[in-house]
């Protein structure tokens, strides 16, 4: 279970994502959803965590491999929609071949050695195949990529059906977790005026993002753990450390909750995430802002109101 919100401010761009994993029985927050591809493409695959990581690992060898010496975040793009189709089918015909002997592509022909499969066997590989829930949900993969193209900062979406495309709306959100996360982003958006969708301030569209995050781990189950965060401009990348990541979201957390002002949260995250501010000076401050610390203090504990 996963949520991944990524956002462009036009000429740069953020990610945040949860760190929760889950299978039958546990859940793990151990779960590393954001990297980077190529020094300089946003990495986040929603999904079962082997996959996604696996996926991540072949478009990393192609890159390496690949003779271009510019590999534009359009090729890193294209690379990976192509691992994607490559890893799901390579997976499928490993399924069939050791249950019933045959590719997927002789499954969907219906021959194989230049003879027809019979009609009885074809139904119950196709069956089987679709039919085992597990495998089928561990091969349910959505990536999105971030980067800047041409000055700005692009989405980019695939996932392991076959959609693809680079996405027209600021913002976009992945994972069992976007549907709370989407409330807050579209409402954001929504809400700016036209001109403003183009070129979204850094401060309040990273409060923004970590919000959105925060409101699907507080309500989705599977979603939650530390967030991780990554931003990029034409500068280069900040990956701020886990100590400033989880400030962010108990200063946001806090500033929705109408603990901290405004004026501190836009000064406050922007020196985390984009200045690698010390966060044990700006957590001092925090305190020292907060409109009722001990209040402030006992909700991020998980106290109730």
């Amino acid at each position: 279970m996963t949520v991944i919100n990524m956002i462009s401010f036009g000429e740069s761009g953020a990610a945040v994502a949860d760190e929760q994993s889950s299978n039958v029985i546990r859940k793990y927050n151990v779960a590393h959803k954001l990297r980077l591809l190529n020094n300089s493409v946003i990495y986040g695959g929603s999904g079962a965590s082997d996959f996604i990581k696996e996926v991540y690992d072949e478009v990393n060898r192609r890159l390496h491999k690949a003779q271009r010496k510019n590999k534009s975040p359009e090729i890193v793009y294209g690379i990976t929609k192509k691992v994607l189709a490559d890893l799901k089918n390579s997976k499928r015909d490993k399924y069939l071949q050791d249950n019933f002997g045959i590719t997927f592509e002789e499954l969907q022909t219906g021959m194989k050695n230049g003879k027809n499969l019979d009609e009885p066997f074809k139904k119950s590989a196709f069956d089987h195949l679709m039919g085992n829930q597990n495998f089928n949900e561990y091969l349910a993969a959505g990536i999105l990529l971030g980067a800047i193209c041409n000055e700005r900062f692009e989405i980019f979406y695939a996932d392991s059906q076959g959609h693809a495309n680079k996405i027209s709306r600021p913002y976009m959100s992945i994972g069992s977790g976007a549907d709370e996360s989407d409330k807050v982003l579209a409402r954001y958006v929504a809400d700016l005026p036209r001109e403003r969708r183009d070129k979204i301030t850094i401060r309040d569209g990273l409060v923004k993002l970590i919000e959105a995050t925060n409101a699907s781990a507080n309500m989705n189950v599977g979603v939650g753990g530390n967030p991780s965060i990554i931003y990029v401009s034409e500068k280069g990348i900040k990956v701020p450390g886990e100590e400033q990541c989880i400030l962010a979201s108990e200063i946001v957390e806090g500033y929705t909750r109408g603990l901290l002002d405004i004026e501190f949260t836009y000064y406050a995250i922007p020196e985390l995430i984009v200045c690698n501010g010390d966060f044990e000076k700006i957590e001092e401050m925090m305190k020292e802002k907060a409109k009722d610390w001990k209040r402030l203090d006992r909700l991020l504990r998980g106290y109730k109101e």
